[in-house]
């Protein structure tokens, strides 16, 4: 196991480190200071430990990634995916949040988490893993969330060839949190098998779905997925006629949300690279770049497009303050939220 940290030089004077860690196998990703952005994730070929691909998108460079208005990669908080309408009461008293996608709220508003850039705490070196703890202090109403609000994100990789991510905040006063990671996966890689995300194999674990009004906000419904093309629970491999037909950008409920069990996983039919996810978040969202736009300038020269990345993102469900059913994001003063999710990295899925 070893790592390596690197200051990034940019024009705007930033601060911003970028830390690789790399495993005993060869596994390796890098991450910067600056949002969490994790720059790649690259994994072996089962046949070569020396062959490598990386398997994120992301931006060609450091000033592509300040100057973008996406979330690959990256830290998502203080509370992910949507809030109906751009507000919520707590005790008593509305809070309206910015509304980026209007006339809801996205991602943690007009500049979150990922946006921010944050300090490095602990490292901690074993013969079988690195941790690296990052940290932010997030000042009571930065956009308009109450409480002052302590956060770590804590990288993990070790010779599992597994990517630990933990999330954990502590607030003055009673606030909402909801943190999760927003990779953009796509394990044919850069190399020559690199396409849209066609020939994927993916599996959810999950008979239920938060059913979305047209906005893709829940209305505290929850669908069966018997029967429709939300039921993952079998290998599915994207067709085009899948992603035609829109993709899937929903919540899913998950059945065992343990760190012991895998929940979901998604490979390449064509490299057999992919992952397996594990968590103790009741939720997972799997987006298949619906919205992605026409063209990104991407790593390694090359251009993404519609539909080139796919998201598994852990979490509490969306929109779950203005949902009394749901599970609960409210975080209490003197309680300290946690979030731990393990991405297990594979490069035999054929």
């Amino acid at each position: 196991m070893e790592y390596n940290i690197t200051k990034l030089q940019n024009d705007k004077g930033l601060d911003i480190d970028i830390i690789k860690i790399t495993n005993s196998n060869n596994y390796s990703f890098s991450f910067y200071t600056y949002g969490g952005y994790m720059s790649e994730v690259c994994v072996p070929s089962s046949s070569n430990s020396n062959e490598l691909e990386d398997v994120l998108l992301g931006y060609g460079n450091l000033e592509d990634c300040l100057e973008a208005d996406g979330y690959f990669n990256s830290i998502i908080g203080r509370v992910c995916n949507r809030i109906g309408k751009s507000k919520f009461t707590l005790n008593g008293e509305e809070y309206k949040l910015y509304s980026n996608t209007t006339p809801d709220h996205l991602h943690g508003g007009k500049e979150g988490f990922n946006k921010k850039i944050w300090k490095i705490g602990d490292i901690n070196k074993s013969k079988e893993s690195i941790k690296v703890t990052l940290t932010y202090h997030s000042k009571h109403l930065e956009e308009n969330y109450p409480g002052n609000l302590d956060c770590k994100t804590i990288y993990e990789l070790n010779n599992n060839n597994e990517i630990i991510i933990s999330f954990n905040a502590t607030t003055d006063q009673d606030t909402i949190v909801n943190m999760t990671n927003h990779n953009y996966w796509n394990f044919h890689g850069h190399k020559e098998s690199y396409k849209d995300i066609t020939n994927h194999v993916v599996k959810i674990s999950s008979d239920h779905i938060c059913e979305t009004d047209e906005g893709s906000i829940p209305t505290g419904n929850l669908l069966d997925v018997a029967n429709t093309k939300f039921d993952l629970n079998k290998d599915f491999e994207i067709n085009k006629s899948f992603l035609e037909s829109g993709g899937i950008d929903h919540n899913y409920v998950l059945k065992d949300n343990s760190l012991n069990k895998s929940i979901a996983s998604i490979y390449s039919s064509i490299t057999g690279i992919g992952v397996e996810y594990s968590t103790d978040q009741p939720g997972i969202q799997f987006y298949t770049g619906n919205m992605m736009k026409k063209s990104y300038k991407g790593k390694l020269n090359r251009t993404y497009g519609l539909q080139y990345g796919m998201c598994l993102e852990t979490q509490i469900f969306p929109d779950a303050i203005n949902q009394p059913d749901f599970p609960s994001t409210i975080l209490k003063k003197g309680q300290t939220y946690t979030s731990n999710t393990k991405i297990k990295l594979r490069n035999d899925f054929n």
